[in-house]
């Protein structure tokens, strides 16, 4: 169990947790996990006993048959610092109590993405750009915006990214000469939170020659050469 997690207020945030404990050649199928913020209890499967200010925004979501012990809490606010502590209860078996804590980081702000794009892209040639979003909150993942249209993607994975989780979310889309120095930007919303992060684009494109109808004449040195370039135009080169 780690010594710390960190969380962004409002949302949730999860606390890995595994445990062991000397069976003895002996298999136990009925467990009860128990976990305590100083000697009050946040978490229980009697809900009766959970302290008021948890009710509701605690539950267990790892396996205790599979010695996992992680606890999610929703709702953060900056009291639930912690530190946090677990208990197992077996039948027919002692009771332990885990020496180690877990204290909760609460974050007020958000990150802002991180926009990636090819350093320089073609008018008129299909791109795609990632915006990955640091959470705290798998199940309460942000709103997520383009300043430019295209064809989105479903976002990744969640991965591990320091104390952070990390979801990448993809856009294609077809740039023009217009987007030459623009910002393609990418906004994250967190329950009423807003965050922007952008990539300033870099856009190459050809030049049109435009030709006119009309017959140019170059004097350049004393020649009989005619070159003919469009429909109707001509070049002498005399």
């Amino acid at each position: 169990m780690p010594e710390s997690v960190v969380g962004l207020s409002g949302s949730c945030v999860l606390i890995p947790c595994t445990f062991s404990y000397p069976a003895n050649g002996k298999t136990y199928t009925e467990f009860t996990g128990i976990w305590y913020k100083g000697h009050s209890i946040v978490y229980h499967t009697d809900t009766s006993k959970i302290i008021d200010s948890f009710k509701g925004r605690t539950s267990l979501i790892g396996d205790l048959r599979q010695n996992d012990c992680s606890l999610k809490i929703s709702s953060l606010s900056s009291s639930d610092a912690g530190p946090f502590e677990f208990r197992i209860e077996m039948k027919d078996f002692d009771s332990y109590s885990y020496g180690e804590k877990v204290s909760i980081t609460v974050k007020e702000t958000p990150e802002n993405p991180t926009v990636s794009v090819e350093e320089e892209v073609t008018s008129g040639k299909p791109v795609t750009a990632t915006c990955a979003v640091s959470h705290s909150c798998p199940s309460d993942l942000p709103r997520v915006s383009w300043s430019h249209d295209g064809s989105h993607s479903s976002p990744s994975q969640p991965q591990n990214h320091g104390q952070w989780k990390l979801t990448s979310y993809s856009l294609t889309f077809t740039p023009s000469r217009e987007d030459h120095n623009k910002r393609l930007s990418c906004s994250a919303e967190f329950k009423g939170k807003t965050v922007t992060g952008y990539k300033t684009l870099k856009v190459k494109y050809n030049h049109d020659v435009a030709f006119s109808s009309k017959i140019f004449v170059f004097y350049l040195i004393s020649c009989d050469y005619v070159f003919k370039l469009h429909k109707n135009v001509y070049i002498y080169i005399l």
